[in-house]
């Protein structure tokens, strides 16, 4: 039985610099929280000899990943979004990234591509995956 508020991912977007990035099939964002220990002398269970440990995050991070098929154009031969998508991964440039649901809402994210792979094999058609740092990144709201 599906669940009435659930989030559907066909329909999903993926924009790089305003280029839709060709056929999307899994969008990973990934949060990791870096922590310091902290814990001292007088942090210790009472009635015992043994210490609480007590941490205390300093860092999030945040990256995207990106996985799809790759299409091409009879024109051209490439396709608009994942070229762009390739050409910022593989300089290192700044690129904006825009993640859209279904339902119109997502984010903005500002930051660089770290990876980008390419790969076929004769069962199949061309692949493409990309891994991206977020720096900073804003809500998108539907009709804001």
């Amino acid at each position: 039985m599906p669940i009435e508020n659930e989030v559907k991912f066909a329909g999903t977007i993926v924009e790089v610099n305003n280029e839709v990035v060709a056929k999307v099939k899994v969008f990973n964002k990934n949060t990791a929280v870096s922590e310091e220990d902290i814990t001292g002398s007088e942090d210790y269970i009472p009635g015992t000899d043994v210490l609480y440990s007590q941490f205390t995050s300093i860092a999030v991070s945040e990256t995207a990943s990106i996985e799809g098929i790759a299409i091409q154009t009879r024109t051209t031969g490439l396709d608009d979004g994942q070229s762009e998508l390739k050409d910022y991964a593989t300089t290192g440039q700044p690129v904006a990234l825009r993640q859209i649901r279904n339902n119109g809402h997502g984010y903005l994210l500002n930051g660089f591509f770290t990876s980008y792979e390419e790969n076929g094999d004769v069962s199949g058609v061309y692949k493409y995956k990309g891994t991206y740092r977020v720096i900073s990144k804003q809500e998108i709201v539907p009709g804001s």
